[in-house]
């Protein structure tokens, strides 16, 4: 059976590291998902914020490099690149911080024996300096996922049809399993703050309120993550940006659609032998294309969940 790649999924920072419980489906190659408590179903992720601080922790010769990134709502993921993750290491030995990125990268999470505590890097595959309004319309489609598992939660517990796709509904179920209790209330909250950043109302503080970096991590259980208040909801999120979110995915339909025809193009005309074309070969065509390395992971990915393409073999890809 072919490895199938995964989605990367638009994740806020607050949400990915509040995340404890894994899963393991019963099927060749699955990866171990974190399942977040509002039911994203993760294994890998994009992720936008400031990279504020990198610190090489190997050597020269053998570097390993831990860095700390701060999403727009002022929460911190943790990157972790080595010797085994040679992409992501390269990336962040070339690129100085403060900068605003977008990354794509694999989920790791570690609970050591003899604590309860989980903590959650990412290992970046792929990272790019990028201007602070590509970060926020990333954070607008990341608002947007969360929103639509809002209202998918919303509608389970009312014993009504969610509207969401597979992936969505399975990790949503597997979050009722495996988190007893959960806050929406806080996660609403969350995204209302986003909104509000997003929206103009809210000033930056990424770069001014977090302490000194110690290369160490911030467990789920050391986040402040104060509930919302009854008037702080989804639907009284600011309009601007609220209809932002609600709209992203029509906008982004029209371009994505663009985007994706070329790739499937693309596919076509390089996969002359008919077993598929290489990612690397792939990669370069669309780089001379316009599309950069970590555009066309997200595009690849949606081909695949939409079925139009496929993975005959690792790392190849073929137009289904």
């Amino acid at each position: 059976m072919a490895r199938r790649r995964e989605p990367a999924l638009p994740v806020l920072a607050q949400e990915l590291s509040r995340a404890r419980e894994t899963h393991v489906e019963d099927r060749e190659y699955s990866p171990t998902y974190l399942i977040s408590e509002m039911g994203a179903k993760i294994s890998r992720v994009l992720i936008g914020g400031v990279l504020t601080d990198i610190e090489n922790r190997g050597s020269e010769d053998d570097p390993f490099y831990m860095a700390r990134m701060i999403d727009p709502n002022g929460d911190t993921y943790y990157l972790r690149a080595g010797q085994y993750n040679p992409e992501g290491a390269a990336a962040l030995s070339r690129i100085e911080a403060p900068r605003h990125v977008i990354a794509v990268g694999r989920v790791r999470s570690y609970s050591p024996d003899d604590s309860d505590a989980v903590y959650v890097s990412v290992q970046p595959e792929n990272l790019r300096e990028v201007s602070e309004q590509e970060v926020s319309v990333w954070a607008i489609k990341a608002c947007n996922s969360l929103m639509r598992r809002l209202k998918g939660a919303q509608a389970l517990s009312d014993a009504s049809d969610p509207k969401l796709g597979m992936r969505e509904r399975e990790g949503l179920a597997l979050a009722q399993e495996k988190y007893e209790t959960v806050s929406t209330e806080s996660y609403a909250g969350l995204l209302y703050d986003c909104l509000k950043y997003l929206s103009g109302e809210t000033p930056a503080t990424a770069l001014t309120e977090k302490p000194p970096f110690t290369g160490e991590f911030e467990t789920a259980e050391a986040m402040e993550t104060p509930p919302a208040t009854p008037t702080e909801t989804v639907a009284d999120a600011p309009p601007e940006a609220a209809s932002a979110a609600e709209e992203s995915s029509d906008d982004d339909q029209t371009s994505d659609a663009d985007a994706e025809a070329a790739i499937l193009d693309l596919v076509t005309k390089l996969d002359d032998q008919g077993e598929g074309v290489l990612y690397d070969k792939l990669r370069d065509n669309a780089v001379a294309a316009g599309i950069d390395t970590a555009r066309l992971d997200e595009l690849l990915d949606s081909l695949n969940d939409q079925g139009l393409t496929y993975q005959p073999a690792f790392n190849r890809f073929r137009v289904a």
